[in-house]
């Protein structure tokens, strides 16, 4: 149980990072706030980061910044890559428990299986499917920090884009 707690914390976390933060930092590029709500219902994970980055790249960036924010959409993908695991995983795991037998039901006429030789290369593969609960937190702190850094970025963004018109 304490598992699919630290599972539930950790998908809030990086939910809150995939809308709420990415909204802010499409926000921070595009004052057109009817653009940035379609684009968050209409795009998927992926897409969303390639408009952010697009976007940043279009209103000219500075290189530091346009470096610091390729390096958090980096982390983020794997990251999701990593959502997308435990989810899958996780859904796996659960389905094999709804096909086992309640304890102390029985079965009528039950074939007997056939021997077969273990694959142990194969069960200690399926066996690492399924994260610790200390991965689990690892992977919760992680989408944390991604969203305090990239609010950090989308401040750095509003900072320069509206320094920009005073230089032009």
């Amino acid at each position: 149980m304490q598992l699919k707690a630290a599972i539930g914390a950790f998908f809030i976390e990086f939910s809150k990072f995939e809308t709420q933060f990415i909204g802010m930092a499409l926000r921070s590029l595009s004052k057109d706030s009817v653009f940035v709500e379609h684009a968050e219902k209409l795009l998927d994970f992926e897409a969303r980061l390639k408009l952010l980055e697009r976007m940043a790249f279009a209103r000219d960036i500075p290189p530091s910044l346009m470096a610091e924010l390729e390096a958090l959409l980096l982390r983020a993908r794997k990251l999701y890559d990593v959502r997308q695991d435990v989810a899958r995983n996780l859904a796996t795991m659960e389905s094999d428990g709804r096909h086992q037998a309640a304890p102390g039901a029985t079965q009528a006429k039950v074939k007997p299986l056939k021997p077969r030789k273990a694959d142990y290369a194969q069960l200690a593969q399926i066996a690492n499917l399924v994260p610790t609960t200390a991965e689990v937190q690892i992977y919760t702190a992680e989408a944390i920090e991604l969203q305090e850094s990239l609010r950090a970025i989308s401040d750095k963004l509003d900072r320069h884009l509206a320094a920009a018109p005073a230089d032009a």
